[in-house]
């Protein structure tokens, strides 16, 4: 039986490459064919392939430095944090001549040794552990592989209060409760099932910064819906939501700082060769509500009139713009999202804001050589009552500082204009 032949354009492969930025194995997927007929029908085509080699990353030394030797973190965890993979920190790490730890060498303990130290001398696996320096996982793991019938874990006078107190308030692991009752970790792990209390998240265990929960307001989550929708970049790494931002504007750094620095570890890069400084932070599973990218406002923000308001100051402080031109204050929010900028403006007429709405450029390349691949939109209010009473509302929910201080330039216009 004859191979089936894929046939799909130049146009249409290249658009899923370069502009959709598929990979070959994706692309695969999608014409149901195999990676090597894509790489093929490239090279026919001559369509040039991306680099593939490890993600390069932007951290300086002193960044690295305090993760890899001050902090003990491993080159896979600090890969993790930089979302790139273990390769390119490795690389990183002899590029700024930082030393290179060498791996753990491998406890061996004879079955004789094991014997006498465990049935003899009746020691537990947690002190055994602690002759060797290793954990208790490893002496039980070598009583298992020498057929060393094990003791029954020992009992503790340890209440479910208590334990909490213990492991979920002062945040203690279970080898340091395991110190204070003078048992081994498997005891406090086997009371903390009998209790029912959850383990601790990777997000809470695998780094050393500790996350807090978002405290759950609708008016906070509100604004930080609107903030993401124009200007984050969200995405889920393992059970953490990762947040970061790409930007010029210092200020605008300083405000993603401020807003999530409460919540988990920030870091910022220095300027990279376009001048653009970025900014990641690390967040709990809490922050989960800012993973979907929401074509329109979701209808629990819009049927309240304060949910609103605070989103509208969270895309402002994304998109917005407040303004004094030709003498006269303006308020304007430029994006490609359409369907949330005609919520916005369905929204405020509602509310007796009059605002103006419509395209503001069109798709393709314009006289700077500028590319846009979709439609540009935007909404407008001009008039100075309509002014007057969004400035009201926003006056106090917005956060960035320019955009506060231009509202507050643009307030006291209107009530010039109004006065005459």
């Amino acid at each position: 039986m004859a191979k089936k032949r894929h046939i799909f354009s130049k146009k249409k492969l290249k658009d899923l490459y370069w502009e959709q930025k598929l990979s070959t194995f994706k692309i695969a997927k999608i014409f149901s064919c195999t990676a090597g007929t894509i790489v093929n029908r490239m090279k026919k085509y001559n369509i040039k392939r991306r680099h593939s080699g490890p993600k390069s990353i932007n951290i300086s030394k002193n960044a690295l430095n305090t993760l890899y030797i001050e902090k003990g973190l491993s080159a896979p965890k600090i890969a993790k944090i930089c979302h790139c993979e273990q390769t390119a920190i490795l690389n990183r790490l002899r590029k700024y001549n930082i030393p290179i730890r060498q791996p753990k060498q491998k406890i061996i303990i004879s079955k004789k040794e094991l014997k006498q130290l465990y049935k003899k001398r009746k020691l537990s696996a947690y002190k055994i552990a602690k002759i060797f320096h290793c954990v208790s996982g490893t002496i039980y793991r070598d009583l298992k592989a020498y057929k060393i019938k094990t003791r029954p874990l020992r009992r503790i006078n340890l209440t479910k209060d208590k334990l909490k107190s213990l492991y979920i308030d002062k945040k203690l692991p279970l080898n340091k409760i395991a110190e204070i009752y003078k048992c081994c970790p498997p005891v406090i792990l086997d009371k903390m099932r009998k209790y029912g209390i959850p383990r601790r998240t990777i997000s809470e265990t695998s780094t050393r910064h500790l996350k807090k929960d978002f405290n759950g307001n609708s008016v906070e989550k509100s604004y930080l819906i609107g903030f993401r929708l124009g200007d984050l970049r969200v995405r889920k790494d393992h059970n953490l939501i990762g947040i970061g931002c790409g930007t010029t504007k210092l200020v605008q750094i300083q405000l993603i700082r401020a807003l999530f620095s409460p919540y988990g570890p920030i870091w910022i890069t220095k300027k990279d060769k376009n001048g653009a400084l970025h900014i990641d932070c690390s967040l709990n599973p809490s922050f989960r509500f800012l993973l979907p990218k929401h074509n329109s406002i979701p209808k629990w923000i819009l049927r309240n009139k304060k949910n609103f308001f605070c989103f509208l100051a969270g895309y402002t402080d994304a998109e917005g713009n407040i303004m004094i031109s030709q003498g006269r204050a303006r308020f304007r929010i430029r994006s490609y999202d359409k369907r949330i900028l005609k919520d916005i403006h369905g929204k405020l007429r509602k509310l007796g804001i009059k605002s103006l709405f419509g395209l503001d450029k069109k798709a393709g390349i314009d006289k700077r050589g500028v590319i846009r691949r979709e439609d540009c939109w935007k909404v407008i209010v001009n008039e100075r009552e309509s002014l007057s009473k969004l400035f009201r509302f926003l006056k106090h929910l917005i956060k960035h500082k320019k955009r506060e201080n231009d509202l507050l330039k643009a307030e006291k216009n209107v009530i010039l204009r109004l006065k005459n």
